[in-house]
């Protein structure tokens, strides 16, 4: 069986057949005689016929703009500067203290927690791309260290973070509406904005 997303080719010196998943069943289409005319057998006998040694896989890249990512660059791996240039430039985006002890009084590690966790859902249910998340975390972690806030409107900071989070990152950023809907409509939309 083919993984989601794949087509297998058998590739067999005079034939050539295709099989497509998502069909309920998996279908070969073999030319007969380097004729137009073609017979469809499943792949089991396909695949019995020709071996599964000329059987190969070839992953589909679909369309969407989220799934263009570069090759890893060699030179980053094996280079000894980049890790502790990233570990220097880390100290400028970390939170500079325990915002728990310092700055907040009325919210707790759950409460954190909890909020993080919805907007991890959120993303996954919009499909954001993977820096979106730890981007609005780093923005919602930065805001608690510098400013001490209710818990009622630590869901509207939530919103507020995935927003700015999801317009620096993804071509189509998330909607102040869409994000309201997910709160249930506990946050208004006036209030993202």
């Amino acid at each position: 069986m083919a993984p989601q997303g794949a087509t297998a080719t058998v590739i067999v010196p005079s034939t050539t057949s295709v099989v497509t998943p998502g069909t309920g069943g998996m279908v070969a289409n073999i030319p007969v005689n380097n004729s137009s005319t073609t017979t469809t057998t499943t792949m089991a006998a396909a695949s019995a016929a020709l071996g599964f040694d000329h059987l190969s896989c070839q992953e589909i890249i679909y369309d969407e703009p989220d799934n263009r990512f570069a090759d890893p660059d060699r030179h980053m791996i094996t280079d000894d500067r980049v890790l502790p240039n990233l570990i220097r430039l880390e100290r400028y985006t970390i939170p500079p203290c325990n915002y728990f002890v310092a700055v907040q009084q009325d919210i707790k590690p759950a409460m954190r927690k909890i909020v993080t966790t919805w907007m991890l859902e959120v993303c996954d249910e919009q499909k954001c791309e993977e820096q979106t998340f730890p981007l609005a975390v780093n923005f919602f972690d930065r805001f608690l260290c510098a400013l001490a806030i209710d818990r009622y409107h630590l869901q509207l900071l939530g919103c507020c973070t995935l927003l700015l989070a999801s317009k620096i990152r993804q071509c189509q950023p998330l909607t102040v509406d869409v994000l309201s809907a997910y709160t249930d409509h506990a946050v208004s939309p006036d209030q993202i904005r």
